[in-house]
């Protein structure tokens, strides 16, 4: 027998199902809405999320012939479109007048060999307007780029071993002293030492926009440093002889060398990983260049006798 309940009863039942329901319904909107939210939230360094880091990898695109003689540095001049190479020709450290800059095309062939002669161990270069400065063991050579010639050479007392040199956006220029541990500074025509603390036998120099970084042959570290105030932060460590140093166009992504024959990126979390590593075919990797429109890494091999280009490809 079906039993019937009272009509009062039967309403309230029907009310608190139906309160039930759109309470279950208003819940799953609620719960589909969150993870919407959530999913569609963009990871950003600032909101303490982890960042993504890039992958990347070095291609080989192409080398120089060997005619070289122990290429130590490279650079680009945009102005002209051409690649310069310092040549120390076998003396690192000797002053014997037989060291020279050559040209070459971005796609590796070798323009002129002996474009300017006259230096000795010619190491790091600079460009700032139609002048190119390099490191030559204990003195710059000034060289005009039009004429291909030595303008002058300016001695700097006491220097142990000059390395590199990079220009501020002032036409500053900085110079590491790697056996004297110590970073001079040739402004208004006149030299300084600019930086005699801190320092681990400084190679590599690289003016970013907003510090000087700083690779080190002792010590492994590779640094960042303040220009007004000169405090040195360390970005990282691991990078057994430090040479070249590169900035891929890539917000937080550089390029160092070690030396003995490896490259690697710093992140921007600064964290290191090894790209490659061309020591096991015997070969260096001095003072590099980054060419970012073409996403080419232009690697001196000193005692190999060439340029060897990489491209960066992101993986």
């Amino acid at each position: 027998m079906k039993k019937i309940l009272p009509l009062n009863l039967n309403l309230n039942l029907n009310l608190n199902l139906n309160l039930n329901l759109n309470l279950i319904l208003i819940l799953c909107l609620c719960l589909i809405s969150a993870v919407s939210c959530k999913s569609g939230k963009k990871k950003s360094a600032g909101a303490g999320e982890p960042v993504t880091l890039k992958q990347f990898e070095l291609v080989e695109a192409w080398r120089t012939d060997t005619l070289l003689l122990t290429p130590e540095s490279v650079i680009l001049d945009r102005k002209r479109d051409i690649i310069y190479v310092s040549n120390l020709n076998f003396e690192p450290r000797k002053k014997d007048g037989n060291g020279f800059i050559s040209k070459i095309d971005k796609t590796g062939k070798i323009l002129e060999l002996r474009w300017i002669e006259g230096l000795s161990s010619p190491k790091g270069m600079a460009i700032v307007e139609d002048t190119l400065f390099a490191a030559d063991v204990d003195e710059i050579v000034v060289m005009d780029i039009t004429s291909g010639k030595i303008i002058r050479k300016i001695p700097i007392e006491g220097a142990g071993m000059l390395n590199d040199i990079t220009s501020d956006n002032e036409g500053n220029l900085y110079i590491s002293d790697t056996d004297a541990n110590k970073i001079h500074k040739y402004s208004g025509g006149k030299i300084t030492e600019w930086l005699t603390e801190g320092l681990n036998g400084p190679n590599g120099l690289l003016w970013d926009g907003e510090r000087l970084l700083v690779a080190s042959q002792g010590g492994q570290d590779f640094a960042g440093i303040d220009i007004k105030t000169k405090a040195r932060t360390l970005i990282t460590g691991g990078v057994n002889r430090g040479d070249g140093i590169a900035y891929t166009g890539i917000t937080g992504y550089y390029i160092v060398t070690d030396w003995e024959g490896e490259i690697f990126m710093i992140n921007p979390d600064n964290s290191l990983i090894s790209l490659l590593a061309p020591k096991t075919e015997g070969s260096n990797t001095a003072d590099v260049e980054f060419i970012q429109e073409l996403n080419l890494l232009l690697v001196p091999t000193f005692f190999k006798n060439c340029i060897v280009a990489y491209t960066l490809v992101e993986k």
